[in-house]
């Protein structure tokens, strides 16, 4: 019998075809249980990367499926990753260097996924019928529907107090939020662009109370104010487009207001390293 040969050929790491990482990422980066997100943007030549994260230039290599590279900012702050690419993911790890920072740094897992391409076809039109409603505008809720840039979303919201068309109780006070949605291709440092296309009143009444915000009143205003505060009950007659109290006192028999329904709010989340606002915050 012939011994059998058997060859074992070791390929370089470096001779290895190397995927194309040209394009928009979103880099998730874990610090202290916090996902902190920044968008990343890479130019390829060869195995060498040019491009941004977050805004700062950078430049690296990519040796097979190894990538390496390294971003500093204008005031000598560096973000150096490490890591490898499969598919439209990356995955390693991420040192943060601050140079006034006494502290030698820790590296922490980070995630990047390629921003997707947009859709290609016509706009889509979606039915929303809200089931919840939330009282911050939170980076940790998740969406409720993901639309793609040029979609329409018909749906309904509750008043400022939590009701609904019916004047059910649906949440706690506050500018409750119908939401939030989840825009395809939109990466942090993108700007949104939200047009009311149409809006409307989807009751025949409505509340306010005769007070004053404090910050609006002067010391004179505030002493005849002491005693305001009360509910004014309004009827909505949406044919007429006005409103006029339900119970009027004498001198407001005749007094009508023209309606112009307003939204509220309409906001995206803050990153996640911040507390997250409440809805019905004021400034």
């Amino acid at each position: 019998m012939r011994p059998a040969l058997f060859l074992l050929l070791l390929v370089p790491g470096c001779l290895l075809a190397s995927p194309d990482v040209s394009g928009r990422w979103t880099l998730t980066a874990d610090i202290f249980h916090t996902p902190l997100h920044f968008p990343l943007q890479l130019s390829q030549d060869g195995g060498q990367l040019t491009g941004t994260l977050a805004g700062s230039p950078l430049t690296g290599t990519l040796q097979g499926n190894s990538i390496r590279f390294v971003a500093k900012d204008e005031h000598g702050s560096t973000r150096e990753t490490q890591g490898t690419v499969k598919d439209d993911v990356m995955t390693g790890t991420l040192v943060l260097r601050d140079p006034e920072d006494p502290k030698p740094p820790e590296a922490v897992p980070f995630t990047a996924r390629r921003v997707p391409a947009r859709r290609s076809g016509p706009p889509q039109r979606h039915e929303f019928k809200p089931t919840a409603f939330y009282r911050q505008f939170s980076a940790a809720t998740p969406p409720v529907l993901s639309i793609s840039p040029g979609d329409t979303v018909h749906t309904t919201t509750v008043d400022a107090g939590g009701e609904d068309e019916k004047g059910v109780p649906r949440v706690m006070g506050g500018n409750p939020q119908t939401g939030p949605f989840f825009v395809e291709t939109a990466a942090p440092g993108d700007t949104l662009a939200v047009h009311i296309t149409r809006l409307k009143l989807n009751r025949d009444w409505a509340v306010s109370d005769d007070a004053i915000v404090g910050r609006g009143l002067g010391s004179e205003l505030a002493a005849a104010m002491k005693d305001a505060g009360k509910l004014v009950r309004w009827h909505l007659d949406i044919q007429r487009g006005v409103a006029t109290p339900e119970k009027p006192a004498e001198h407001l028999t005749q007094y009508t207001v023209p309606l112009r329904p307003m939204l509220g709010c309409v906001a995206v989340a803050p990153n996640s390293v911040q507390a997250a606002p409440g809805t019905g915050a004021r400034g």
